[in-house]
């Protein structure tokens, strides 16, 4: 989640209210026609750290990691035990403190007793109620804020693609005339020109598609590192490598072709000797891991792609980060003589489910 600050100061301001007005108004109700509110409120404040550290932790901690990650069976195999535990330490809290030494007119019950267990279960409830359901809105704003930047970003890279598309229906056209003219007087040329025409052709069919098949995203990098390995000939050493089944899994359009670009575009042969790429992607069940390396050229050193800027790379690095947030890894190292990306992400499943 990003772009919507959580100010920590915002969130400690809000506790404090909350558990001031809980303890007057509970406080007053405990009072009761004997009016004794020193009692009253005293037996509220002993058992306040108890409620509030269960609030906490299924808030921070079992919201946080279950719940919002749609793992609501797991949510729900450690809620339960956790609320009956807090009720048996809230009715020890009663029988041994408050009703010894405080609320001396309500009557002991056993520890076990199924009637004030269940009234301290139910209590535990409507302590978690309010802040539970502001959390649930809360970060149902986020999500809408988040779904809001992501549609901006996707479409800025899309405008970004479409600039550098000249008129790309003629370009087809062209390109299929000049290909049927190439393939029996020039194969080679024929195949350049095949690619070339699938690299258009995926650019256009895939701009608005939100998730792709990672085939068709590897099938878009070799066509383009084919092409490249055209362009320089024997000067540059490429080497790309594919680890691991993509069938099944399914992608963001573009993520990976940005990183790919960059290694090319720093990476132009020389007089003094010839320049290198690594390539390579593996893929684990679900999980995505890229490298891309190559060497460093003098007059490169400080171009802003190379050193982390750059329209592109900026562009591409919050659309990683709005997509997977936290489950992705991304690392750019340069030294004098290289550039390396690693890229670490959870692909998606057929129903857009990461």
């Amino acid at each position: 989640m990003i772009d919507i600050p959580r100010s920590k100061m915002g969130k400690k301001s809000f506790y404090a209210m909350y558990w001031s007005a809980y303890v007057l108004v509970f406080g007053f109700i405990q009072a009761g026609p004997y009016h004794d509110y020193r009692n009253a409120f005293a037996s509220e404040l002993i058992s306040l750290p108890m409620r509030a550290l269960f609030v906490a932790i299924v808030l921070e901690v079992l919201v946080d990691r279950f719940l919002f990650r749609k793992k609501v069976r797991l949510f729900l195999l450690c809620y339960i035990p956790l609320v009956l535990l807090f009720a048996i330490i809230q009715r020890w809290l009663d029988n041994t403190l408050i009703l010894e030494y405080f609320l001396t007119h309500w009557r002991k019950e056993p520890l076990f007793s199924i009637s004030p267990f269940i009234y301290s279960v139910i209590k535990l409830q409507f302590v978690l109620t309010i802040p539970f359901s502001i959390k649930l809105f809360y970060n149902w704003m986020l999500e809408q804020h988040r779904s809001t930047v992501i549609a901006e970003e996707k479409a800025q890279a899309e405008l970004v693609i479409l600039r550098n598309q000249f008129h790309p229906h003629f370009i087809f056209n062209v390109l299929n005339t000049l290909y049927a003219k190439t393939l029996l007087t020039s194969p080679e040329s024929a195949e350049i020109t095949s690619r070339m025409s699938s690299l258009l052709r995926y650019s256009i069919n895939e701009i608005n598609t939100k998730l792709i098949p990672l085939e068709k995203e590897i099938r878009y990098l070799e066509d383009y590192i084919s092409l490249q390995k055209a362009r320089f000939d024997e000067h540059v050493q490429i080497s790309f490598h594919i680890d691991g089944q993509a069938e099944g899994k399914f992608i963001e359009p573009f993520l990976l072709m940005v990183f790919v670009e960059n290694s090319f575009k720093h990476c132009m042969p020389t007089e003094h000797g010839d320049t290198w790429i690594t390539l390579s992607i593996s893929i684990q069940q679900h999980t995505l891991t890229a490298r891309f390396e190559n060497s460093a050229v003098d007059g490169y050193a400080g171009h802003p792609v190379a050193s982390g800027g750059g329209v592109g790379l900026e562009n591409v690095k919050r659309r990683l980060q709005l997509i997977y947030g936290e489950e992705h890894t991304l690392k750019i190292n340069q030294s004098e003589d290289s550039y390396f990306v690693y890229l670490k992400l959870k692909l998606a499943s057929h129903d857009g489910a990461y």
